[in-house]
């Protein structure tokens, strides 16, 4: 890590599990200054945890309630912006950075002085075929930007939030992340803002990351696809409207996106098992995008 630059990683928990969060901890703190760890109320389970590291290097903290993923992440980023760091890297607590990461990253943003974020090259290991997980709309297409070349950085539309490394000055300029999605489309809605005021997303190829994309994966018509469960696609849906009413989306790159959701959504409701309540979440989730309705489906605490 270069002697200027003090990265501290952002990583959201929720009933993680405790060993594999404890490798990906191993390798981050080998690369960044420190992590701060933001816990949406998991229970006791992940506080064995607490202390195994020096303090300095592992800042905790303990929400009373699951208050979603954006709120989590800026509770993480203002702490570490506080501590004192140049860069934010985030982080889901399902994934593992490969050693070099973070350096990765870092060089990629030296040659791109634009940049609000860049991205790592994230890998599923249940995928049998690789793909590249970088795209932008060029003109009237979609471009799938590969990975062949390692050396490639690909100025993309948005990275994911996981593996992501934001510089503080952009941080502070774009903003904070939109707490009322709770979850899906955080990271997206954030890129596309950036890129609305003046700012560049670029994807780097050398930059790995191993990373689970849904709680498991199907084949469909001999493709693979990531499935998650029904309510999560219903924020996907809501989300996807309450995103295009507020953001400066272009209308070719708004296209592109309601074709990729409307084809998920044909899918998810007739060839998936428990395709009804696909079927249910995707339309409730519309209708409450349209309504304008956000936070949580669920409130906190709510049994």
């Amino acid at each position: 890590m270069s002697e200027s630059a003090r990265v501290h990683a952002v990583v959201v928990s929720y009933r993680s599990d405790p060993e594999r969060l404890a490798r990906q901890f191993e390798r981050l703190l080998q690369q960044v200054s420190a992590i701060v760890w933001v816990d949406n109320a998991s229970g006791d389970g992940l506080r064995t945890l607490d202390g195994r590291w020096p303090a300095e290097r592992l800042h905790p903290i303990w929400l009373d309630d699951n208050l979603g993923i954006g709120t989590a992440q800026n509770r993480g980023m203002e702490h570490a912006l506080a501590l004192g760091a140049t860069h934010v890297l985030l982080m889901d607590d399902d994934s593992l950075p490969a050693p070099d990461m973070v350096a990765q990253l870092l060089a990629a943003l030296a040659t791109c002085p634009q940049a609000a974020a860049v991205g790592a090259c994230h890998v599923d290991p249940r995928r049998q075929a690789e793909r590249t997980p970088f795209s932008m709309v060029s003109g009237a297409r979609l471009r799938w930007l590969p990975c062949t070349d390692a050396s490639q950085v690909w100025e993309v539309d948005h990275v994911i939030a996981s593996g992501c490394l934001i510089p503080a000055p952009a941080l502070r300029a774009v903003g904070r992340m939109r707490e009322d999605f709770f979850i899906d489309w955080v990271d997206t809605e954030w890129c596309l803002r950036a890129r609305g005021r003046g700012w560049r997303i670029y994807g780097v190829c050398a930059a790995l990351l191993e990373h689970t994309l849904g709680d498991q994966v199907v084949r469909v018509l001999g493709r693979e696809i990531p499935r998650h469960a029904p309510w999560r696609h219903y924020y996907q849906a809501r989300n996807f409207v309450l995103m295009l009413r507020s953001s400066q989306t272009g209308q070719v790159s708004t296209i592109h996106m309601a074709y990729r959701q409307l084809k998920r959504f044909l899918v998810f409701s007739t060839l998936v098992p428990g395709r009804w309540q696909y079927f249910r979440m995707w339309l409730r989730g519309l209708w409450h995008g349209c309504l304008g309705r956000s936070g949580p489906l669920v409130r906190p605490g709510a049994r």
